[in-house]
């Protein structure tokens, strides 16, 4: 049988689509060129800010992912990957616009995280205010009898959105002072885990940063993209 072309739906941002595919080339068993996946990227920089959309009626990014989508599709993919995690507030539309699989990051992220910590009660999230907003990781959460701790409305923007803009603006030795502080405050009110939950945060979090582990949804979505090859 032929091995799966899977096709990221980039450019959100674009170095967080770069980290996406090294760590599918990272944690793919290979020792030539050859053993590694064929991935398609569309990274499309221009697709509107997803958190100004949701949270600030700004321009609407759905029909700009289900393009980029759409042109994967045509190029040869099998199934999609979105490689931002508030992109799938749009989920449903993306997957409307094409008749092959798109994976959605922060299942397989709840999917991961029942499976390696069996026992975990309670999760800390660190994520774009508009993801925070949507309820994306919560409702997942719910379902399975996880509480999901978000940072209060101050740490929210004094260190996890400026966090994630300094990452954006190449100010990660900032960005990732700010975001290990907001971490700290969740772990505090009992978080045994942090979520990167932007795809930008594991560039600066990962584990061994701090003093709890973290898990990396791209990380994650990665693993699960090479399971499907």
């Amino acid at each position: 049988m032929a091995e799966k072309v899977i096709g990221i739906i980039g450019g959100m941002g674009p170095e967080a689509t770069a980290d996406l595919y090294l760590k599918i080339i990272h944690n793919t068993p290979a020792d030539i060129d050859q053993q590694h996946m064929h991935v398609l990227i569309d990274g499309n920089t221009k697709i509107p800010d997803r958190t100004a959309a949701i949270m600030h009626d700004g321009e609407d990014p759905a029909p700009f992912i289900a393009e980029a989508g759409r042109n994967l599709f045509r190029a040869g993919a099998d199934y999609l990957a979105i490689s931002c995690n508030t992109a799938h507030y749009f989920y449903d539309a993306v997957q409307a616009a094409v008749p092959i699989p798109v994976l959605h990051m922060p299942k397989i992220c709840l999917e991961y995280i029942q499976e390696k910590y069996p026992n975990l009660t309670c999760c800390g999230l660190l994520a774009t205010s508009a993801t925070i907003e949507t309820g994306l990781y919560q409702s997942l959460a719910e379902k399975v009898g996880l509480e999901m701790l978000h940072s209060v409305p101050e740490i929210q923007e004094n260190l996890v959105m400026a966090g994630i803009r300094n990452i954006k603006a190449g100010r990660k030795e900032e960005g990732g002072k700010l975001l290990k502080a907001a971490a700290d405050a969740l772990i505090e009110r009992g978080a045994e885990v942090i979520i990167a939950g932007c795809t930008e945060i594991p560039l600066v979090l990962q584990n061994g940063s701090i003093r709890v582990p973290v898990v990396d949804p791209t990380l994650t979505m990665a693993l699960k993209i090479i399971e499907l090859r």
